[in-house]
């Protein structure tokens, strides 16, 4: 049969079938012992597992049997980010939780139906609601008097109304849709919808498109982060960390919704292709590392690769809601995509000079720029524009990326909002027009570690500033001398957090 993974907030406020077989199958996973590899904290583990943090955050003690060190080598902290295996990774790994609770719900004289929901939290024009958790989420006890293991108001500090999360409409979107690109690059140019090419990869980087929004924000403002009287380090939320973010039940319904908008992404434009002539990516990760191995629901365990992650049809299952794109469009955007993917020059344009320490909320850094080489690029952004004006096809494209590099730092829970050439004194909302984009720093504690991969490198984000500067170019207002970039960070930023960028920089990308 085919499971049909239905929209949460369709589901209603309160307690409904779904939702409530939902928390009992999380208690009955909570009940196993870690070293059950279908437990919930082994499950948890998989996507990323840090001792000390899982002890202070009250998952285990000092005394907790763990698994053996090899399961623990083979099995935790495999989770993918900042690279191509982000998507099929995170499927294979819903997939496993979600038959492991499915199994475990028919145990429980459940429905044999039964499929993950997902929190589509992208429609706040339709639904003022669908930024908000169902009240379900705050309920201290399911409808037969056990506690709800929904509830986490000692683990979840995001961003509240009321006792509620709330996500920021402003902070998240889908403009990563719109890449054309499903792999991308390290070399300053797009970072692709899905991520650059790497192998098996657990932290740092640079970010895909849609991990960068909205994975990263709506991590960070479901976890977010206290200030604990007389502590000097911060104390974050589990779904603020990437070592603590799958013992979330929040989480599940995320990637539910993060693995949905892939297949949005492939159904919006016929040009939008997963890399399956790639033989590194269809076939990773690479033979000689380390494996994606999950349970099931038996306890007995499995390998998979990236090929047998990309049809839904041939996984058995499907999303309530996958917009059809309207039919008008579909001639022009195969154009232009293939346009894109013809793009294969990266150039640096120019960067800042210095390093810069991140201390409270609002920080300015000019980005000296290569007037030939940014010159170059306004001539041919306004020749591009006067042909799309006459209606002639599409030049190849030319677009201009704002690289923010080697971000490191101690606090996950920060959103960074960039703006490019905001006036002196200027209010951010009130030039909406000179907005870069957002950056969720989910990840960066162990991107900055230097025992971990990348030697400590820290994250590196990816905004496109194409049409910021085409606008100021078409205004006259284009300085070729540099950029001016305003950033403001979400929470005000002490020296506890020790938030640093090693790097701003511009890049083109065209021919």
């Amino acid at each position: 049969m085919t499971y049909v993974r239905k929209d949460l907030w369709d589901l209603g406020d309160g307690w409904n079938d779904t939702m409530l077989w939902y928390a009992k199958a999380v208690q009955e996973l909570q009940k196993r012992p870690i070293t059950d590899n279908t437990s919930w904290q082994f499950l948890g583990a998989i996507h990323g597992f840090k001792k000390d943090l899982w002890i202070s955050h009250w998952q285990i003690d000092e005394e907790t049997p763990l698994p053996t060190q090899k399961d623990q080598d083979l099995f935790w902290n495999q989770c993918q980010h900042q690279s191509w295996y982000f998507l099929p990774w995170h499927r294979g790994y819903l997939l496993a939780f979600e038959n492991i609770v499915r199994e475990t719900i028919i145990k429980l004289n459940g429905p044999s139906d039964w499929a993950l929901p997902y929190w589509n939290y992208n429609e706040i024009g339709t639904r003022l609601h669908s930024v908000t958790l169902p009240h379900i989420f705050y309920e201290a006890k399911l409808p037969d008097g056990t506690n709800n293991p929904l509830a986490l108001p000692k683990l979840r500090f995001g961003n509240t109304i009321d006792g509620r999360v709330v996500i920021n409409p402003l902070k998240i979107n889908l403009k990563s849709l719109d890449i054309a690109l499903f792999t991308g690059g390290a070399t300053g140019g797009t970072p692709g919808f899905g991520g650059p090419e790497t192998v098996f990869h657990f932290d740092g980087d640079v970010q895909g498109g849609l991990e960068n929004n909205p994975h990263n924000p709506v991590h960070i403002a479901v976890g977010g982060h206290i200030n604990r009287p007389g502590e000097k380090d911060p104390f974050e939320g589990l779904m603020s960390d990437p070592q603590m973010a799958g013992l979330d039940p929040v989480f599940w319904l995320h990637h539910a919704n993060i693995d949905r908008l892939w297949q949005v992404w492939l159904d919006r434009n016929p040009a939008h292709k997963n890399p399956v002539d790639d033989p590194a990516w269809v076939e990773g990760p690479p033979s000689g590392g380390r494996p994606f191995i999950m349970p099931a629901p038996d306890g007995s365990t499995y390998t998979y690769i990236v090929s047998q992650m990309l049809s839904l049809q041939d996984l058995g299952y499907t999303y309530q809601d996958l917009p059809t794109p309207p039919q008008a469009n579909l001639a022009t955007a195969k154009v232009e995509a293939t346009a894109v993917a013809d793009t294969k020059v990266t150039e640096l344009l120019g960067a800042n000079a210095q390093p810069i320490k991140l201390l409270g909320s609002r920080f300015e850094s000019p980005v000296r720029l290569d007037k030939p080489g940014i010159a170059k690029v306004a001539q041919k952004l306004a020749a591009r524009g006067l042909l799309t004006a006459g209606n002639a096809a599409p030049l190849p494209e030319e677009r201009v990326y704002l690289n923010v590099e080697n971000i490191r730092g101690k606090l996950n829970a920060v959103i960074l909002s960039l703006y490019v050439n905001l006036p002196d004194g200027a209010s951010p909302e009130a030039h909406p027009e000179l907005y870069a984009g957002d950056i969720g720093l989910f990840g960066v504690r162990v991107a900055s570690q230097k025992d971990e991969s990348h030697a400590g490198a820290g994250l590196t984000a990816v905004l496109d500033i194409t049409d910021i500067v085409n606008r100021l170019n078409v205004q006259g207002d284009l300085n070729l001398d540099h950029l001016h970039i305003s950033l403001f960070a979400s929470t005000d930023l002490t020296p506890a957090a020790d938030i640093s960028i090693g790097r701003i920089s511009v890049y083109r990308q065209g021919q």
